[in-house]
């Protein structure tokens, strides 16, 4: 089969995809060559690949941190490129250029870069991110396949459902990959049933505007647990950042459009 300068590196994994028989092979498929799509570029003609930047793209990879999962991924990677070989979408073997090799790991103890990471989480976001996360990824493979129905179109300039599919794709890899991402730092906060001391992710306030003598009650909560109208903020808003490691009878000042409000935090439970 010859080489089709008009299927794009996206449709390639799209066709790649789609032609692994397992659910869970298609599942980690997808997850080795989305940041080898970002890195190349989704819309790029896949002939249009030179080898070198496979060879940077291995490099890069695995870096001076190296690790498992990165010479996973690029196994992933190098049999993507042998089956675009085989199948006519490119006519050289990239996957000779990609070396794998293992990088030494550097220590992040004593850097705080860790600890700086991570995401507090109540018991039921965490609930809620992992469900997410699994409806996500359960989208993966019926999108590879819309791709590569649509890509059998060969007049692409005015593929319009191949083009939503890709952003349909790309948008649900950019969510999975922000969920994975927070539950990897995440720490789950486990409610005591007592009464706080201190504010903190999973502490229910209870505050006392100063100005106009209304009581509100609030939730602290992550940054994407947030709900201000069901009563969570976030501990990264301006009343979740005043409230942080306050006690019961402090006063608070914020910072908001309207000017400075003031509030007494009545009690705290956990």
């Amino acid at each position: 089969m010859e080489s089709n300068p008009s299927v794009s590196l996206m449709e390639a994994v799209g066709v790649y995809v789609a032609s692994l028989r397992s659910k869970d092979s298609q599942s980690k498929a997808q997850q080795h060559l989305m940041k080898f799509v970002q890195w190349c570029g989704a819309e790029r003609q896949i002939v249009e690949i030179r080898p070198s930047e496979i060879g940077e793209y291995g490099e890069k990879s695995v870096g001076s941190t190296g690790g498992a999962q990165a010479v996973e991924r690029l196994q992933g990677v190098r049999k993507f490129l042998s089956f675009a070989k085989k199948k006519g979408l490119i006519e050289h073997n990239l996957a000779q250029h990609l070396r794998i090799r293992k990088g030494k790991s550097r220590s992040l103890k004593g850097s705080g870069t860790a600890e700086a990471n991570i995401v507090e989480l109540t018991i039921e976001g965490h609930k809620q991110l992992v469900d997410e996360l699994e409806g996500l990824k359960s989208q993966r493979v019926p999108i590879a396949t819309e791709i590569r129905r649509a890509a059998a179109d060969k007049d692409v300039r005015e593929n319009v459902p191949l083009e939503a599919a890709r952003e349909q794709l790309g948008l649900v890899e950019s969510r999975i990959r922000q969920i994975e991402s927070t539950l990897k730092n995440a720490v789950v906060v486990q409610p005591s049933g007592e009464k706080a001391k201190t504010v903190r992710v999973g502490t229910k306030v209870y505050l006392k505007d100063l100005g106009s003598g209304r009581e509100t009650r609030y939730t602290v909560v992550s940054a994407s647990e947030a709900r201000p109208l069901e009563g969570k903020i976030s501990d990264v808003s301006p009343v979740g950042k005043a409230l942080m490691k306050r006690s019961a009878g402090q006063e608070i000042r914020v910072d908001t459009p309207r000017g400075h409000l003031k509030y007494r935090i009545v009690k705290l439970t956990s």
